[in-house]
């Protein structure tokens, strides 16, 4: 292999490998778009799967609220969000009684130049845009607790609209199984208490995480299980999700019911971007893709997550993820945990919402190194049980280090919107 630009923040690395054997290059099976985003939008609103077509659910209504992903996710809001305004419209209901809520759980709260750049500047200004935040409890209203014990608080605005639209972007999610669907609403709008109790499910009831966990897992995982039931005491009347491809093109739309057009988006979504190789390598070098997915440690994480199976145990993995929003202070704390046993039993104490992501992050640490490309400051990555790399030079010096003979590596440039697996795994997720 000669040079491959990897994107890391705001710009390119180039990653030059004097030696080892080149497995490839492990990228989304996204052909070129069929059709214009304005054309798969228009399809898909005109046969929505499981519902009658938005403009008929909201006719006779007055208020509707449209829920979209925040500013660390990509998901073409910009183009589908005036499609979803002009079947409201149709239906009777005015720009002033629409409503865009920026589902964006526990993340950082939005400014203007965001909403600007997820709408653009011409529908921000047209529809109402507000931000959710999850910790005001006032704001907040219960609508039941699930079998798993998760209190559902929800946005109270949200509920008392007449039309609830749930949208995002659908690509594998390290825990949830896959992204988009009820993740708008638990954890998009949901209050922090809801969020750390489904996102707690994580681990498994005796120790470590729970097996049915992982990217591209929904039947039998309990967190995505958790975030269904406590959506469906919502009841949300229509869902709008989208399939991208690496440059954020739109390559596919599906829309209705909130379940059956997000299983059938999950199942397009697996053709594409679940990746499966036929032996694990010594090296795997992953991008998380740069901003906004390694705007911070916790978003970047998935890059190494996504692809961590692939790796032999004992290789290495090279890790480049900007992370200039730095790091939750409670990475550090549960980095201090040193030995294993203690690291799950303090978790468990003590429950917040690095607390699997540490869990699952020193699993990978006893599997394979890790060097991270990063901003980060080198003693905290240290802490982390990672290796510190001020830039791809020193990266590529700790490799060839790491292998003084012959090794086989594989490259991932968007890690955090892929999941790459072993061809025949133990046990295989559905």
């Amino acid at each position: 292999m000669g040079e491959i630009d990897l994107a890391c923040g705001a710009g390119k690395r180039t990653l030059r490998l004097p030696r080892g054997r080149f497995a490839g290059f492990l990228e989304p099976k996204t052909a070129v778009p069929s059709a214009s985003s304005e054309e798969l939008l228009r399809e898909s609103l005109a046969h929505p799967i499981g519902s009658r077509p938005l403009h008929e659910i909201a006719r006779g209504k007055k208020t509707a609220a449209i829920l979209i992903p925040g500013k660390t996710r990509r998901a073409a809001a910009h183009a589908y969000v005036p499609a979803l305004v002009a079947e409201l419209n149709a239906a009777g209901l005015a720009d002033e009684n629409i409503t865009a809520y920026l589902a964006d759980g526990t993340h950082e709260q939005h400014f203007e130049s965001d909403l600007i750049e997820l709408l653009g500047g011409k529908m921000a200004s047209r529809i109402r845009c507000r931000g959710h935040d999850c910790r005001d409890h006032e704001a907040l209203c219960h609508v039941g607790t699930t079998r798993s014990g998760t209190p559902v608080w929800i946005n109270r605005d949200v509920l008392q609209a007449d039309v609830r639209v749930l949208t995002g972007r659908i690509v594998p999610h390290y825990f949830a199984g896959w992204s988009g669907g009820r993740k708008a609403l638990i954890p998009g709008v949901a209050g922090c208490e809801t969020i750390t109790a489904n996102h707690r499910l994580t681990l498994d009831p005796v120790q470590g995480i729970h097996p049915e966990v992982g990217p591209c897992s929904l039947a039998e995982n309990p967190v995505h299980q958790d975030m269904l039931e406590g959506a469906r005491m919502v009841g949300p009347e229509f869902c709008l999700n989208t399939i991208l491809d690496a440059d954020h093109r739109m390559v596919a739309a599906v829309a209705g019911d909130f379940v059956a057009a997000h299983e059938m988006g999950c199942r397009l979504s697996e053709e594409m971007l679940r990746i499966r190789v036929a032996e694990p390598v010594d090296l795997v070098v992953t991008s998380a893709g740069g901003l906004p997915y390694d705007v911070n440690f916790m978003q970047a994480l998935k890059a190494v997550f996504n692809v961590q199976t692939i790796v032999r145990p004992g290789g290495a993995i090279l890790w480049l993820a900007e992370c200039a929003g730095g790091i939750h202070p409670g990475f550090l704390r549960w980095g201090r945990v040193k030995p294993d046993r203690e690291l799950d039993a303090a978790v468990r104490a003590d429950y917040d919402l690095t607390g699997h992501n540490s869990i699952m992050l020193r699993q990978l640490v006893r599997r394979a190194e890790i060097g991270l490309v990063s901003a980060l400051p080198p003693d905290v990555v240290t802490g982390l049980g990672l290796q510190p790399l001020a830039c791809i030079e020193e990266g590529i010096r700790w490799i060839l280090g790491r292998f003084p003979g012959d090794f086989t590596y594989l490259v991932v440039p968007h890690a955090s919107v892929i999941c790459a697996e072993l061809a025949s795994p133990s046990r295989v997720r559905s």
